[in-house]
């Protein structure tokens, strides 16, 4: 597969059906097959990029360190439209094209806690009111 460099649309087509198929059977449990797969993906870029954006975000991320290179045009690959449309969040993350939502709470998640600490204090200090008004008029 690798030793062709000039592929026919045909055969480019063949081999992304392969690539796809590896993704399926998760070919980055297999290093010496991941490394080959990787090889492939360069050779047949621009092609290769919707299987590697069919990769969990882990093993992009592992694809992406192991390739540099690879990163800009499969970014801009991915920010078309009808392309991130179709994304999921965990690959837009690694991508760079959306931030990470574990690592910082959005604003209204804050303001949510915030209001609900403040309720649950309230309630403790009108419970402990109504206790102490029942106790001296006993």
């Amino acid at each position: 597969m690798l030793k062709s460099t000039v592929l026919s649309f045909a055969e480019v087509d063949f081999v992304m059906e392969i690539m796809s198929r590896l993704v399926n059977k998760q070919i980055w449990k297999y290093p010496k097959l991941w490394v080959g797969f990787l090889k492939c993906a360069i050779l047949i870029k621009p092609q290769s990029y919707g299987v590697l954006l069919q990769l969990p975000a882990p093993q992009l991320e592992n694809a992406l360190n192991k390739n540099p290179l690879l990163k800009a045009p499969l970014v801009e690959h991915a920010s078309q439209p009808n392309v991130r449309s179709t994304l999921p969040r965990s690959i837009l993350v690694v991508l760079g094209l959306a931030e990470d939502q574990q690592q910082q709470p959005a604003p209204e998640a804050q303001s949510s806690q915030n209001q609900a600490a403040e309720t649950s204090s309230s309630a403790a200090e009108a419970t402990t009111e109504v206790t102490q008004e029942s106790s001296a008029a006993s």
